[in-house]
């Protein structure tokens, strides 16, 4: 066991992720005189775990390579502390409890940044426990699944959002039979069901058996996954990955009296401060502000984690620092389709109180006549009575992110239809037609509004 000596640090930072390390990294270049501790239960920090799809398929040989930095830099080179495999079992005013491998060890702290991330939703179900299922969190949940996957030929994903298509993806291609289980009526919920119909023709062409509108009520096997059960039959399967959603690990902000907000993440300031006086909290255990809305959101995405970080870090070393808002920017790839969106769905946008009114568009990524041009589908949200943008979703072979990130801008600026139209975007035929797929869905829905 450890000594029961209770050591003293000027800043504690629970979790390793992008938040964590960002605002470790940032209170350490501002204040390099004062002690910062990072507690991490995994065996790395800095990682993406949004690359392990890709190392389950084959295209990521190392979990090293999904490591932005080694532990090494953040210790030798900016000063901080780094326990990894360190689990926090306790928080309280002024204080944490950490173990490891060698016991348990008091820290009492001046400031603390919670930045805990988030956890995988698991069905209360039977058999999620058996040996062959698997959910994706950290690195090491990778490195255990594509052991496993050896000696498997059928693999369930269950759930249709980000995490499973790109899982069911990588599986085809490491050669699996796969099947997607959604209990919606359509996969990827974070896009309209007219997109979501292209996303699905996508997977069926590639090999993916679908399985829409099923429910998970169980799994089932001896000493490993041997079937699934939905609420539609049973399926004979080797592996089963659940990717049903995450939510927020705020159990140990809890414990400390942190509150909640409305979206079940806890509540912070623009500046990450939580209720509880000297404690922070930021990444995806964090709410944000929703630049569309108005309101505060829940935005789990690498990139605002670190940006909430960052802000963090600055705040907690004495600057006057603010995180604005974002608008749910995400994009991703399924198979030959890169599938990008911003700000609200359609059915968010009424359930917010707007008054949508959508229009969605066939274009091309290029000039026709110039080699390599792919369809493009782009559909754009607003408000019938404002014309403010509410948000969109664009589906191609290629040049999505390009369009993406304008609209992002847009979004974030609440901008109007009009705006969107007006925009001088780049032209060139090797990028884009003339009439930029944007610009002529702005054209079109700015008609649409004009005609109400």
């Amino acid at each position: 066991m450890r000594s029961t000596m209770v050591e003293k640090v000027d800043v504690a930072v629970i979790g390793g992720g992008p938040a964590g390390m960002t605002a470790a990294s940032r209170i350490k270049r501002l204040k390099p005189e004062l002690r910062v501790a990072v507690f991490e239960r995994s065996g790395y920090v800095s990682y993406a775990p949004c690359g392990l799809p890709y190392y389950l398929g084959g295209l990521v040989d190392s979990l090293e390579h999904l490591v932005h930095y080694p532990v090494r830099v953040f210790t030798e080179e900016r000063g901080i502390e780094v326990y990894t495999r360190t689990e926090v079992v306790e928080v309280g005013d002024g204080y944490l409890r950490a173990r490891d491998a060698s016991g348990e060890r008091t820290y009492e702290w001046g400031k603390l940044l919670i930045a805990t991330g988030a956890r995988p939703k698991v069905p209360p179900v039977e058999g999620v426990d058996l040996e062959g299922v698997f959910t994706l969190r950290v690195l090491e949940d990778g490195e255990k699944a594509r052991r496993y996957l050896e000696k498997a030929t059928r693999v369930a994903v269950v759930g249709g959002g980000y995490i499973g298509l790109e899982v069911a993806e990588n599986l085809v291609r490491a050669g699996k039979t796969v099947l997607l289980f959604e209990v919606l009526d359509h996969v990827f919920p974070a896009v309209d069901p007219d997109m979501a119909l292209l996303v699905e023709k996508e997977l069926a062409r590639n090999g993916v058996e679908l399985h829409l509108g099923e429910g998970l009520k169980g799994i089932h096997g001896r000493d490993r996954v041997e079937s699934l059960e939905t609420t539609k039959g049973e399926y004979k399967v080797d592996a089963v990955f659940i990717a049903t959603g995450v939510a927020p690990e705020t159990r140990l902000a809890e414990k400390l009296g942190v509150k909640k907000g409305s979206t079940g993440a806890l509540s912070v300031d623009k500046s990450m401060r939580t209720n509880v006086d000297d404690v922070y909290a930021a990444g995806d255990v964090a709410e944000a502000l929703n630049l569309v809305t108005g309101k505060n959101d829940w935005f789990p995405l690498a990139p605002v984690a670190n940006k909430m970080g960052y802000v963090a870090g600055a705040a907690m070393a004495g600057l006057k620092a603010e995180f604005p808002g974002a608008v749910g920017t995400s994009i991703t790839k399924v198979f030959g389709l890169e599938v990008g969106r911003a700000g609200l769905t359609t059915a968010r946008a009424q359930q917010e109180g707007f008054d949508p009114v959508s229009v969605m568009i066939n274009a091309n990524s290029k000039a026709s006549y110039y080699p390599g041009s792919s369809a493009m589908s782009v559909k754009l949200i607003a408000d019938r009575r404002t014309g403010q943008l509410l948000g969109g979703q664009i589906i191609g072979g290629d040049g999505v992110l390009a369009r993406l990130n304008s609209l992002a801008v847009l979004l974030s600026f609440r901008a109007r239809v009009e705006d969107a139209f007006f925009s001088d975007l780049g032209y060139a035929p090797p990028f884009s037609p003339v009439w930029d797929p944007i610009v002529t869905a702005a054209r079109v829905l700015l008609g649409k509004i004009r005609e109400a």
